[in-house]
């Protein structure tokens, strides 16, 4: 009899111990699973962080892309005046003095147009330069 009781008693202890290892493995599979749920929380948080420095990027984008169309409509506007109208203006002047019998190089307007002209020249060139934002990217 004191055998069975010492069998039971073992398998008692046997059962404890079984049932402390099953709560150790369900703390294991508790821990695990916050484990997974804050990675998820730091990836979402993270990925909503970066979606909306990707939208505030594509607003700046657009806004160098309006900012470099009207930087290029000033410089095809320049580029005009450069090579077609203040030459033409400065044509017609120069054939009017002439009839009158006038030396133009002295006059102060003409000395300042062709100063403009070679200073626009090297703007159009510079801003020649200049990319479109988006080909940059």
């Amino acid at each position: 009899m004191n055998n069975i009781l010492n069998k039971i008693a073992q398998m008692e202890r046997n059962a404890a111990e079984l049932q402390e290892v099953e709560l150790a493995s369900h703390k294991v599979e508790l821990a695990s699973i916050k484990d997974l749920q804050e990675a998820t929380k730091i990836l979402q948080g993270s990925e909503s962080s970066a979606d909306k420095v990707a939208n505030a990027f594509e607003q700046k984008v657009a806004e160098a892309n309006k900012a470099y169309t009207a930087l290029m409509n000033e410089r095809n506007a320049i580029y005009k005046w450069v090579n077609n109208e203040a030459p033409a203006r400065l044509a017609d002047f120069e054939k009017a003095a002439k009839q009158l019998g006038l030396e133009i190089n002295n006059v102060p307007e003409v000395v300042a147009l062709r100063k403009e002209i070679q200073n626009g020249k090297e703007l159009v060139k510079a801003l020649d330069d200049y990319k479109k934002p988006n080909d940059v990217f």
